[in-house]
């Protein structure tokens, strides 16, 4: 039998997503921290360890921690979610005992680092976009290798722009209801995302995710402990792992995001099939990302995740809510953390908006760093649950 976390988010905190906000990163990491802190009624010195996603060196003097470890975790967009895998090990192991996983990171208030068409660009910048080697022949930034997903998937299964559409109006409307969200305020038609301009074929405008500035932070601790901390703890069922690199070796690269063993791994330790899942919280800055999950964990079969969107299953009354925050296409771009903090709202059923009545699990995903090579991405899942 696959052995069980026994760990729970006791704490979250959130600042304000979005553009421009003129704080950095440390400063929205500290911002985060406090407010997860107070969440679960914590002080600096309740917490011993320490997991940075990303990597800032400086951040525990400026935080005012003084944790037993501080790990700097970054495997991409799959980081927030393994960040929990990663706390679960070392209060299994008795390195900690009350962990803070925090992100924080200012997009686009920081100055611009990819600059090609200027002296001020190098191929340092360039290469920080490259996701491994193809970088040499054109393939710059993470748009490319999704729109090779979205070309594949409409090869083998007929998939069209407007099933990928639909997606992002789904997305849109549940943030046009959301305050703080990019898409507050602003529903979207299919006929919309139609005439979005195109960004790398077949990928439109309204296919895409932008960065947002932000912070998050969660407390991990113990079951017990959690308990005791807080009314509305959100257990860790399960959690899983995998990698994309295997489909370079198999040949069916951009088929796959490789997400059977994390799924397998991760049900299994919450003793729970993919039909026992309320609710879904996918990493997705891109629509074709949405339907590959839905395929890929089973709420669908191969090749039907357009007609399944269509026929309103990822909506707010369908069999499996989607993204019920706006996702990363219309919420906010806070890497792994825009579906992981939603999903504990979910659980808590404390979502501001979308609030999915009776929801008692959600999985949650997280995708991204690369084997060197353009979608070779890592995948990470979790299965929360509520305790309310």
């Amino acid at each position: 039998m696959t052995p069980q976390l026994n760990v729970a988010i006791a704490g979250m905190g959130l600042t304000d997503q979005g553009r421009h906000t003129g704080s950095s990163g440390r400063e929205l990491r500290r911002q985060a921290l406090d407010l997860a802190l107070a969440d679960a009624g914590l002080t600096r010195p309740d917490i011993d360890g320490y997991i940075l996603i990303g990597a800032s060196f400086e951040d525990l003097r400026y935080l005012g921690l003084s944790p037993a470890f501080a790990y700097s975790l970054m495997t991409g967009g799959a980081s927030p979610t393994a960040s929990v895998l990663v706390a679960a090990g070392a209060i299994a192991t008795g390195q900690a005992t009350t962990i803070a996983c925090v992100y924080g990171e200012a997009y686009s208030s920081a100055p611009p680092k990819l600059l090609p068409h200027t002296t001020g660009g190098t191929e340092r910048d360039i290469r920080s976009y490259s996701y491994g080697y193809p970088y040499l022949y054109g393939m710059v930034g993470p748009a490319s290798t999704y729109a090779l997903a979205a070309r594949r998937h409409m090869e083998l299964y007929g998939t069209t722009s407007e099933d990928l559409g639909r997606v992002a109006v789904v997305e849109r409307d549940y943030a046009c209801v959301r305050p703080g969200t990019q898409g507050y305020g602003q529903p979207i038609t299919l006929t919309d995302h139609q005439e979005s301009r195109m960004i790398v074929d077949p990928l439109r405008l309204l296919d895409c995710s932008r960065p947002t500035d932000g912070g998050a932070a969660i407390i991990v601790t113990s079951d017990e402990r959690a308990a005791d901390l807080t009314d509305h703890p959100v257990s860790v069922l399960g959690g899983g792992t995998s990698h994309a690199i295997e489909t370079w070796w198999k040949e069916t690269m951009f088929e796959s995001m490789n997400v059977d063993r994390a799924a397998r791994t991760a049900l299994g330790q919450a003793q729970l099939s993919i039909d026992d899942i309320d609710v879904a919280q996918l990493y997705a800055p891109f629509t074709i990302a949405v339907l590959m999950q839905l395929e890929e964990y089973g709420f669908c079969a191969p090749g039907e995740g357009g007609s399944f969107v269509a026929e309103g299953h990822t909506g707010p009354t369908g069999s499996i809510p989607t993204n019920t925050g706006g996702g990363q296409l219309s919420g906010f771009y806070a890497t792994g953390f825009t579906p992981l903090s939603e999903g504990i709202l979910q659980m808590r059923g404390q979502a501001p908006s979308s609030q999915i009545p009776d929801a008692r699990t959600c999985l949650v995903s997280g995708s991204g760093g690369n084997g060197g090579i353009q979608g070779s991405w890592s995948h990470a899942t979790l299965v929360l649950g509520a305790d309310r």
